[in-house]
């Protein structure tokens, strides 16, 4: 093959492949498509928990849904709905339960005055609830989706921090600000 064939194929062969991305959408990955445990911001956690509630997904301890991205899935519970807006890993059934949720492998301590959205509430053992943001000027009040319990399911609602005075104040390794 000549030097200009060459060129010629290879000219072909990259215009095909610019082709297959513009007709595809094959494009780089976008945070909601990053791998579990990727960086991820305080925005893109509270679309990932707004998705799950949009899709009114019903509480369970031994079932799975997928994240935005369709590719993981994250259990049904409260611990597995805090992983999957954090895009903690592993994934499916094996995700972090409340008590790993509390521990150095994912998050670390916070005082509650500093809690913003993305971060998150644990009693390890017994239940979690993701952190949206302040319902009022005296902190005492604040948005927190969850998903709760098999009659509740899916919850964007106001409680009150007092409410929470056992749980732990905890920030994911991966956010990033």
């Amino acid at each position: 093959m000549n030097t200009m064939s060459r060129r010629t194929v290879v000219r072909s062969a990259i215009a095909s492949s610019l082709l297959a991305v513009t007709a595809f959408g094959v494009a780089p990955a976008t945070s909601a498509q990053a791998a579990p445990n990727d960086p991820i911001s305080r925005a893109a956690v509270i679309d990932r928990a707004q998705n799950w509630m949009d899709r009114n997904i019903q509480y369970s301890q031994s079932g799975t849904a997928t994240g935005p991205d369709g590719v993981y899935s994250w259990r049904r519970d409260c611990s597995g709905f805090v992983s999957m807006a954090l895009k903690l890993g592993p994934t499916g059934l094996s995700a972090p339960n409340t008590n790993a949720l509390a521990t150095s492998t994912y998050s670390f301590g916070i005082s509650r005055a500093n809690l913003r959205a993305g971060d998150f509430l644990v009693d390890p053992g017994n239940h979690t609830v993701l952190f949206h943001k302040w319902a009022n000027a005296d902190h005492t009040q604040f948005w927190l989706y969850e998903e709760s319990n098999p009659t509740d399911d899916m919850n964007h609602r106001i409680a009150n921090l007092s409410s929470y005075s056992g749980y732990l104040a905890r920030r994911a390794n991966n956010i990033r600000d």
